[in-house]
């Protein structure tokens, strides 16, 4: 995810406030990192990350480490729109370190809506629903 998100110019349309979801993944990384201060493919993304984007850099040098929490993200789907996503994080007790991550909309919403739809392009088209940044201006089918 660090990786995408600094090395793929195409997320940072994927993000309505790409600068805050990047400030966060940074500082869970720096959590993930101090977890794990000797895991070779932390130092491998964390050298990658480094030489590639002076943004990350920036934001690493500011030493902000969090782990996950409840939060809200807004994300432009090239397919559906704006999402206002809902964030849970659970551990896994069976595999520390691991962490289940659920989005979701809250019901009633025009993201909601915009879930299922994507969830019904995703059935039918798997390719509708892949990378975030990937633009498709092929035309949609109707609901």
């Amino acid at each position: 995810m660090l990786l995408t998100m600094f090395l793929d110019p195409s997320v940072r349309s994927f993000y309505a406030d790409w600068e805050k979801a990047a400030a966060n993944v940074v500082a869970g990384f720096r959590f993930l990192e101090g977890a794990r201060p000797n895991d070779p493919r932390i130092h491998e993304v964390l050298r990658t990350a480094s030489e590639n984007s002076r943004e990350f850099t920036d934001l690493w040098q500011r030493r902000d480490a969090r782990g996950k929490s409840d939060a809200a993200k807004v994300l432009l789907h090239p397919g559906v729109g704006e999402l206002t996503l809902r964030m849970q994080t659970f551990d896994v007790r069976s595999a520390p370190g691991q962490q289940l991550v659920v989005y979701h909309a809250q019901e009633g919403t025009g993201s909601a809506d915009a879930l299922r739809l994507l969830g019904s392009l995703a059935a039918s088209d798997p390719g509708q629903a892949s990378h975030p940044g990937k633009r498709d201006d092929s035309p949609r089918r109707p609901a």
